[in-house]
């Protein structure tokens, strides 16, 4: 938020480098935080946010010797003043863009729901913007652009021995060469520049490209006569810098859930939940909508169990986990409008049960009255035979506001009008469902799940996240990624806890 973007010189992500420069393992600095002692180092060499970082992550600036000056009143008082002035520069930004956001919505009007969203495949931002302005000249009402994993994750499960999921290829259009992102630890460690392979390329989902794509998409929107909406997906670790980003370049949706990355990822719960706590944040004030999914599929006190749950156990289970994402985020302040819930589990909807996929629609229509829900996780469609009778069955169960494409084979004006199809018919059988309510198996399948959902919740108050996790909270992995990372926040005059507070 006060300049600090992009790579350092050996092409990791400059912020992590200057916190990780001053911090290391202090955990008495970690504590009290890297800005004010990097704003009264900015103020003593009267240097820029991003060209100071470089020397500081260059290890040209000793940030902990800059950090006394903040011992003394004068210093302190005028590192918090600054401070204040650019944190209200990047709030005046993030108002700046949501103004836009709805006075454009407004001029340009937005396409009927449900939205079809459709996943960009490009990973490079020149080609990227191409497939982006072709798709919303197609029909394509929301683009899905995938944030390059953080480095913190990466570097996080390298040390724990395990693979990093989320790390592509990134393609470089002048040599058609591949140049693997997301694993910069091992890059920095070479004699050799990490950024030499990709001077030339420039990722989509950084926040360069989220920039050149929000305007490549409002063009093709402008031309089409419509509004057309961006939503990014990232990793663990990086929810406070998605929304940050999220803010500065206008991007409407962003997929953003702790519990998932608890559960799924490995993540130590205070760890994730603190960093969400501060994105909702900064996303209640950026006016951007949230998308929480749909539940993860939780299994680790299965595996320290040995026996196996059943359907109406998993479906339980990740309406719980969903209910607990979704009260977590009203609680940190982000308006119940402002969040977008998943319709159907992935593995619901991998699964291809029609009537799995639509009694988690009607059950998320009943439990979340008050948000708008999303279909994803169909991860056949459209070009997987069968697969329309499941959006048929999502959307009978709930009126989805967007339903989402891993990708489009052919042509993305016929997967519109056949999802158009698709919301027609579903709307035709839920005016035919009599009162509107389940029977039968069903309804004694439904009420199973919500019994097991009042469990879960019950049991991870009682006996907390081992419950569900496996024991002591942790998975079959062992540590939890992240701890290490937890301090209690320190209060006093050098830390910058009252400046962050403000955040709203």
């Amino acid at each position: 938020m006060l300049g600090v973007d992009g790579l350092d010189r050996s092409g990791r992500p400059l912020a992590a480098s200057l916190a990780e420069r001053y911090c290391g393992s202090d955990a008495g600095r970690l504590a009290r935080g890297v800005l004010l002692p990097f704003v009264v180092a900015m103020l003593e060499y009267d240097a820029p946010a991003r060209e100071l970082a470089l020397d500081i992550a260059a290890r040209a600036i000793d940030l902990g010797l800059e950090a006394e000056l903040l011992e003394r009143p004068d210093r302190l008082a005028a590192a918090e003043k600054r401070a204040a002035q650019l944190l209200g520069a990047a709030l005046a930004r993030f108002d700046a863009n949501r103004t836009a956001a709805r006075e454009m919505r407004d001029v340009l009007g937005q396409p009927g729901e449900p939205w079809l969203g459709v996943a960009l495949q490009a990973t490079e931002v020149t080609a990227a913007a191409a497939e982006a302005r072709a798709l919303v000249a197609d029909g394509a009402d929301v683009l899905q652009v995938r944030v390059p994993i953080s480095w913190e994750f990466a570097e996080a499960r390298r040390h724990a021995g395990l693979d990093t999921p989320g790390a592509f290829e990134l393609e470089t259009p002048a040599r058609g060469k591949q140049v693997r992102r997301g694993d910069h630890g091992r890059r920095a460690a070479s004699s050799r520049p990490a950024t030499h392979q990709a001077a030339h390329t420039t990722p989509a989902g950084s926040q360069r490209g989220l920039a050149a794509l929000r305007k490549a998409v409002d063009e093709a929107a402008a031309q089409r006569r419509c509004y057309a909406s961006m939503m990014t997906v990232t990793s663990a670790f990086a929810a406070p810098e998605q929304a940050v980003v999220a803010a500065f370049e206008r991007i409407d949706l962003v997929a953003a859930d702790p519990i998932r990355e608890i559960v799924e990822d490995n993540l130590d719960p205070e760890r994730a939940l603190a960093d969400h706590a501060f994105a909702h944040r900064l996303q209640a004030r950026a006016g951007c909508r949230v998308v929480v999914g749909a539940g993860p599929l939780a299994l680790g006190a299965d595996l320290a169990s040995g026996i196996p749950a059943d359907a109406a156990t998993r479906a339980g289970r990740a309406l719980a986990l969903q209910v607990l994402g979704v009260e977590l985020a009203l609680a940190d302040g982000l308006p119940a409008d402002r969040l977008m819930l998943g319709a159907v589990p992935a593995w619901a909807g991998g699964e291809g049960d029609a009537g799995s996929i639509f009694l988690g629609a009607w059950l998320r229509r009943v439990v979340f009255a008050d948000q708008r829900l999303i279909v994803d996780g169909l991860a056949g469609w459209p070009d997987s035979p069968g697969e329309a009778a499941s959006i048929a069955s999502a959307l009978t169960g709930a009126a989805a506001s967007i339903v989402l494409a891993p990708r489009v084979p052919g042509s993305v004006s016929v997967v519109a009008k056949d999802l158009e199809a698709a919301a027609k018919t579903a709307r035709a059988l839920r005016g035919a469902l009599s009162d509107g309510n389940l029977h039968g198996d069903a309804a004694e399948l439904a009420g199973r799940i919500v019994a097991t959902a009042d469990a879960v919740l019950v049991k991870l108050a009682a006996e907390g996240w081992g419950s569900l996790l496996g024991p002591a909270g942790r998975g079959v992995d062992g540590e939890r990624l992240g701890g290490s990372a937890i301090v209690e926040r320190a209060s006093g005059p050098t830390s910058g806890a009252r400046l962050l507070g403000d955040l709203v």
